[in-house]
């Protein structure tokens, strides 16, 4: 469940935007290497994009079964 004391910052809104254009919240899921190519495309380098993908799990937007990473709904 989400933090509600924890908002996204731009360049996770905006990462979550993008994943969300392609993967239907809680029912896709898409790995974690799906994730940074699809986050390449907003010109994010793939470091910044596991850092935003980790702080998107950490807050709640995204959740990981077996190594494959869900939404966890609309942003």
């Amino acid at each position: 469940m989400r933090n509600q004391q924890t908002p996204l910052g731009r360049t996770e809104q905006a990462a979550l935007e993008r994943l969300y254009d392609d993967y239907e919240p809680v029912t896709d899921s898409f790995s974690r290497a799906v994730a940074v190519t699809a986050l390449a495309e907003l010109d994010f380098e793939p470091s910044v994009a596991h850092s935003v993908l980790d702080r998107l799990l950490s807050k709640g937007y995204l959740y990981a079964v077996d190594g494959d990473l869900h939404i966890t709904d609309s942003p």
